[in-house]
């Protein structure tokens, strides 16, 4: 994600990964850091957190940066462990009421970046990507579900991209007018291949924004890709597809468990013409992150901006659904009443 949002990439759990980094970009970082006593060593991470935090964070010129700084060390200096550098930032995020940052330790971010130098075998398929599922309805609505997704891997994401078309394609031939789409599973991710592969239902054109002080970075679908200001963040690997009826109802489905990537999907189609949203509040995590390597090989995952709809209004917490129905936890097809309501409303367009 952007400093600020500019030009590098941006994910929702957005995943822009820097890897390496000038002493200007960091504070601590030290090339014979393995040497070091541990003490030392937590301090350096410490540090090197707290240099992108303050360069980066979204929020950064509403913190008091030399306060937040000497507390966080005498935290860690009071501490009995080598370890406590992660609570330590941790702790920073909660002093400054930040719910969306947090560190991802090594072995996690070894698995997010599909890091096989690190790796000791390669994350199964179930690890980096939620169900994807297609159905009619009736014969008569077409019903997808959109995965959250935990990798980077541009062939994984490519391939989840594919099969999210491939799945409307196939619903397509029916040539119906009348879609569900479930996020209500969806807790985020990379929301890239979700937008490439939700495209054909979408829409064409700009569906979001990113949105910093002084920057505004269009979120949009052009066939088969999704962009991010001009980059191609996933894109399917074939002529996007397009669907038989321009003309279509859309109901989202979305609750507590749509978070952060998912959220921007359901941004994406929030307060457009026959598109409602019906289920519970999402999680609120309408913010963007951008991913900075450390290290000891885990990873920052930092808010670095707001999120925006595709008029441009921007999103602060909870992204309210048009039609609020308590969603129970756990519910069947035939049991489901946020589903069957969004069934009724499909009929009577």
């Amino acid at each position: 994600m952007p400093r600020a949002v500019s030009s590098p990439i941006i994910m929702s759990f957005l995943f822009l990964s820097i890897a390496g980094y000038s002493r200007a970009e960091g504070i601590g970082r030290r090339a014979d850091s393995a040497v070091l006593p541990c003490r030392q060593t937590a301090q350096a991470l410490l540090d090197e957190a707290l240099g992108f935090m303050q360069k980066n964070y979204y929020r950064r010129n509403a913190i008091q940066w030399d306060e937040l700084m000497a507390a966080a060390r005498a935290r860690l200096n009071a501490s009995s462990s080598c370890e406590d550098a992660y609570s330590a930032i941790g702790w920073c995020f909660s002093r400054i009421s930040e719910s969306h940052s947090f560190l991802m330790p090594p072995a996690s971010a070894a698995r997010y970046n599909d890091d096989s130098s690190v790796l000791s075998h390669a994350p199964s398929l179930g690890e980096m990507v939620g169900e994807i599922k297609g159905e009619w309805i009736q014969d008569s609505i077409g019903y997808l579900t959109i995965p959250w997704v935990s990798t980077t891997d541009s062939l994984v994401c490519m391939r989840i991209a594919d099969s999210l078309q491939e799945i409307i394609a196939r619903l397509d031939t029916r040539k119906i007018s009348r879609w569900i789409i479930d996020l209500r599973q969806n807790t985020g991710g990379n929301c890239w291949p979700m937008l490439a592969g939700i495209g054909p239902l979408l829409g064409e054109g700009v569906c979001g924004y990113f949105v910093s002080d002084n920057e505004r970075i269009p979120i949009s679908y052009h066939d088969g890709a999704a962009f991010q200001g001009k980059h191609i963040l996933c894109r399917v690997s074939h002529d996007g597809y397009r669907m038989q009826r321009q003309q279509k109802s859309i109901v989202v489905l979305t609750g507590h468990r749509t978070v952060s990537a998912g959220e921007i999907v359901a941004l994406a189609f929030k307060g457009r013409q026959q598109v409602c949203l019906y289920g519970e509040p999402t999680a609120g995590l309408t913010t963007a992150n951008a991913t900075y390597s450390l290290s000891d090989h885990s990873m920052l995952v930092l808010t670095v901006c707001q999120e925006a709809d595709h008029t441009g209004r921007v999103c602060s917490g909870s992204i309210f659904p048009d039609k609020y129905i308590n969603q129970p936890y756990s519910t069947t097809a035939l049991n489901d009443p946020v589903r069957t309501a969004a069934i009724n409303w499909l009929q009577s367009q």
